[in-house]
């Protein structure tokens, strides 16, 4: 290596470091950004536990909820019924009483970054969920984009949705 590529080299990890510093300033450490994610699924937590069965939980999702409150930031928030629960994994189905929460399994095994499944596991009497769900495989799954145009209008009039989920 000659003088001068090591001299580019040094240039340029000075300026990562710079930038990652400038970063850090703005938006935390990734050990702050892990504890505000932590805080706040510990509130998302104590909210549904309080909640009643077909109370509406609020969830706030993307930037905001992991604590950044950028200038040009939207607020992202999905709205659902807290008689239905999203599981990741099939084995916790054995912590709810399914009499009276309607399970959602999410899979994202198939789908490309950014994008996941949400299978619809038991029934649901939720006429909006109803009407959102798109037969598939011999399995029904919920269009998240149907579902948004079924309860967006009366939550937020003249909002606008972005991107395709």
């Amino acid at each position: 290596m000659d003088f001068s590529s090591r001299n580019v080299e040094t240039g340029f990890q000075h300026l990562c470091e710079s930038v990652f510093v400038r970063l850090c300033q703005i938006v935390g450490t990734s050990v702050q950004v892990a504890f505000r994610r932590e805080t706040e699924n510990i509130s998302e937590m104590l909210r549904r536990r309080v909640a009643e069965n077909d109370d509406v939980i609020v969830m706030e999702i993307g930037s905001y909820r992991e604590g950044f409150r950028l200038k040009e930031s939207d607020v992202d928030c999905m709205f659902w019924p807290n008689s239905h629960r999203v599981i990741w994994d099939m084995c916790q189905s054995e912590y709810y009483y399914t009499e009276n929460k309607t399970l959602i399994l999410l899979d994202s095994s198939e789908s490309p970054p950014g994008f996941t499944l949400l299978e619809l596991l038991t029934p649901t009497t939720d006429k909006e969920v109803q009407s959102a769900c798109v037969p598939m495989n011999d399995r029904l799954y919920i269009s998240s984009s149907l579902y948004r145009q079924q309860t967006q209008a009366h939550i937020y009039p003249g909002s606008t949705e972005h991107g395709p989920c």
